[in-house]
């Protein structure tokens, strides 16, 4: 049974979804919950809230951006100083292992920046829903038609490096690797497991526990236990 466990565990950190647990809302409904009703400084407090919100996930959209630059760079680092060596010719499968990390770290890269996005994106839209009330559209006005998005061009590095990843991987195929069985001693297993590694983890991220979901919240309350205690010798 403890195996069995183990492999649905397995199955589902990669493959398995949850359930999202969301209701659609009128634009009404929103104004319901929260505008009418509601006082002035009730409707400052929440508008303030959400532009703090939204300024914090654009700091932290490219804290984040920085963190994964820093790997691609160490990643980058890595392959050239390999590529360059002796340790190349002795042990050429160190090379894959640090495209494999490239990968990995990049794919991280531009999944983040999507989810990041959305939180942005998300408390934005209250921005615009509570302004109104508070400052006029303000944030609605804009002075050009069209401009370019600075999120959006680093998503589209984020994925180009990703790209040049998968090209490094298929060149370190097609000098290395050859399909052609002639017995066990031939097949590279490390590379072989490495590469079931990287499929395994980039569905975990895509399609499974990686996978946001705003699912319904089973939560259970504990009280811990707390007794102070009393100084020896001390009878009061």
């Amino acid at each position: 049974m403890s195996l069995i466990k183990h492999i649905k565990s397995f199955w589902k950190f990669a493959f398995t979804k949850d359930e999202d647990a969301m209701v659609k809302m009128s634009e009404d409904e929103y104004r319901d919950v929260f505008i009418k009703d509601k006082t002035p400084e009730q409707i400052k407090v929440t508008y303030d809230k959400a532009w703090e919100a939204k300024n914090f996930e654009i700091e932290l959209y490219w804290k984040r951006a920085n963190y994964f630059w820093a790997f691609q760079i160490a990643s980058f680092a890595g392959y050239f100083t390999i590529i360059g060596s002796d340790a190349y010719a002795l042990n050429p499968q160190v090379l894959y292992f640090i495209v494999c990390i490239g990968f990995i770290t990049c794919l991280a890269w531009v999944l983040t920046n999507k989810g990041s996005k959305t939180w942005q994106r998300h408390w934005e839209i209250h921005v615009d829903m509570l302004e109104d009330n508070i400052t006029g559209p303000l944030y609605k006005f804009v002075t050009s038609p069209k401009t370019y998005s600075v999120s959006k061009i680093n998503e589209i590095v984020s994925r180009f490096i990703m790209t040049i990843w998968i090209v490094l991987a298929m060149k370190y195929f097609a000098d290395h690797i050859t399909l052609e069985y002639t017995n066990w001693r031939n097949i590279d297993y490390q590379v072989w497991l490495s590469s079931l590694a990287v499929i395994y983890f980039t569905f975990a991220m895509i399609t499974g526990y990686g996978r946001g979901r705003f699912g319904e919240r089973k939560v259970q309350f504990y009280k811990r236990k707390f007794n102070v205690e009393k100084p020896a010798g001390n009878n009061v």
